[in-house]
């Protein structure tokens, strides 16, 4: 084998070494998608996401306050608060996945026009 050859093949295993982790057990990957409280913005950013069944959100608090996130009872596919992430201080984060489709309308207790959106669709 050239030496070209062995460098291309040590990277290809590299990298595949390296997602390994995030592979799921049907053989498709994890994914973790990201919502941004940024610094005295009082908003979520996105303020709607759409995702798959299976992927994560994951809320970071870039701001200086506490934000107290949460979904809406009543309004996801059952009564159960899918989303509370009541720990959210500054420089925190919180994530959760999701496991069922739905719409699942949340926002901050503490700043209640703070409101966001996470759309699940099946895979």
């Amino acid at each position: 084998m050239t030496r070209a050859r062995s460098i291309l093949a040590a990277l290809v295993m590299g990298v595949g070494i390296g997602l390994w982790p995030f592979a799921s057990s049907q053989g498709q990957q994890e994914r973790v998608f990201d919502v941004v409280i940024a610094k005295d913005s009082y908003a979520f950013d996105p303020p709607r996401i759409a995702i798959e069944v299976g992927d994560t959100v994951r809320w970071l608090n870039e701001d200086t306050r506490r934000h107290l996130t949460s979904s809406i009872p009543g309004y996801g596919p059952d009564e159960n608060l899918e989303i509370f992430c009541e720990d959210l201080h500054a420089g925190k984060t919180c994530a959760h996945t999701f496991t069922k489709p739905g719409r699942y309308p949340y926002f901050c207790f503490v700043h209640n026009r703070m409101q966001g959106e996470v759309v699940v669709v099946d895979r």
